[in-house]
């Protein structure tokens, strides 16, 4: 009898360590899923962090305060440069659309290049462009580097959506 209770409890044991395992397992793939459904961007993160690297890396060379990050708008700037990508041309988007509710200030920089570094210069000697890049006032950035062919050639179309809050 307790061998057989000692074995009952083993049992027990291990399906409830399994039982657990197998929770934990299901919440991590329903968090995973959830993550990519919020995240979902056709930029790749090394693209979208070059992109603001870049926009950081300007904004320390001139004395200013780096941009956060922002996940909502990564996926309105990604959404964005997919349609500009689509059409092959650029232009602006209607800025409140996919932005977040608690923004005092938006800007947004659009342009097409054939690499994400002569956008980013491009959009430095734009006088406009560069007046989103250095406005003091923005904190938050989302980014998106998205890939195409257009007219034979192949070019990347960036977006940079500034916020402040």
């Amino acid at each position: 009898m307790t061998y057989e209770g000692t074995t009952t409890q083993v049992r027990t044991a291990r399906t409830g360590r399994a039982r657990r395992l197998l929770v934990v397992l299901a919440a991590v793939v329903a968090v995973a899923s959830f993550s990519t459904v919020l995240t979902s961007c056709e930029s790749t993160a090394a693209d979208r962090w070059q992109v603001a690297a870049l926009v950081n890396q300007s904004r320390a060379q001139a004395g200013l305060r780096q941009l956060r990050s922002n996940v909502t708008l990564d996926v309105k700037a990604d959404k964005w440069a997919q349609r500009m990508r689509n059409v092959c041309q650029i232009s602006h988007s209607r800025l409140a659309d996919g932005a977040p509710s608690n923004w005092r200030k938006l800007g947004e920089n659009v342009g097409e290049g054939a690499t994400i570094q002569a956008v980013h210069t491009a959009y430095l000697k734009s006088p406009g462009h560069r007046a989103n890049i250095m406005d003091p006032a923005f904190t938050e950035i989302g980014t998106a580097a998205v890939w195409g062919n257009c007219k034979g050639w192949k070019r990347v179309f960036t977006v940079q959506v500034f916020m402040a809050t």
